[in-house]
């Protein structure tokens, strides 16, 4: 897993899946949101990687880097939304969680406030 600034997104993937799974009540719920929220926070470390490599070639900004954050913060919540059995609002509080870890693991990484 990468490591960006001193940052192990390793652990940062662990922790927001402890985040995530504390947010969800039902055991049956988790065992069906799992590999999702896995997923996501995989796909969030990728879109890491791929924001400080275009930051060190100067071709994204502040600015780029938060507009493409919130589009794949969009797309998290559809995915969570996906499984059957979650709410709106359920989706809202496991997003929230995953994107609290996230938030300053990202930020710390790249040097920018993103999330």
């Amino acid at each position: 897993m990468a490591t960006i600034r001193d940052v192990d997104f390793g652990q940062v993937v662990k922790d927001a899946l402890e985040a995530a799974k504390a947010e969800v009540n039902d055991p049956n719920t988790w065992k069906s949101l799992k590999d999702i929220i896995k997923n996501i926070s995989d796909g969030l470390v990728a879109d890491v990687k791929f924001i400080a490599k275009k930051k060190a070639s100067g071709e994204f900004n502040e600015d780029d880097a938060r507009v493409f954050l919130e589009d794949q913060k969009m797309l998290a919540r559809i995915r969570i939304r996906s499984v059957a059995i979650i709410n709106l609002q359920i989706a809202e509080r496991i997003w929230n969680a995953v994107a609290e870890v996230f938030r300053k693991a990202i930020n710390t990484a790249l040097g920018w406030t993103l999330l």
